[in-house]
């Protein structure tokens, strides 16, 4: 079993994002993102405990179906990894840029700032 994303981070999360689905955005929140169908995502972890599991650059929200679909489709995993919403091997996240329907192309930081990816030459 996988351990629980910790309250103070969903509600920095929820600071930082909005409640709103990192793929997705708020425009479809009528169809498959309504906030009740939102799960925590970590890019970078997996199951089980990490020492960087829990940081704020590490978790974006997803709705539960995409969610399950990166996880188990072959094609969908291809595309997360590309928008950086799943990331591969050890990594720093706040490194990593990531394609975020909230935020756009950008670095999630753990304070809780975004910084577009224009602003550092990406």
């Amino acid at each position: 079993m996988s351990d629980v994303t910790p309250k103070w981070l969903l509600r920095a999360l929820d600071e930082r994002d909005g409640h709103v689905c990192a793929w997705h955005g708020a425009e479809a929140r009528s169809d498959v993102c309504r906030p009740g169908t939102l799960v925590p995502q970590h890019r970078d972890g997996g199951m089980g405990g990490s020492a960087v599991k829990h940081r704020l650059s590490n978790v974006v929200w997803l709705d539960s179906l995409t969610n399950g679909l990166i996880e188990a489709d072959p094609t969908m995993q291809a595309e997360a990894y590309r928008r950086g919403v799943k990331l591969r091997g050890d990594v720093v996240t706040e490194e990593e840029p990531i394609e975020h329907a909230v935020h756009g192309r950008c670095f999630l930081l753990d304070d809780g700032s975004v910084v577009s990816a224009g602003e550092v030459g990406w």
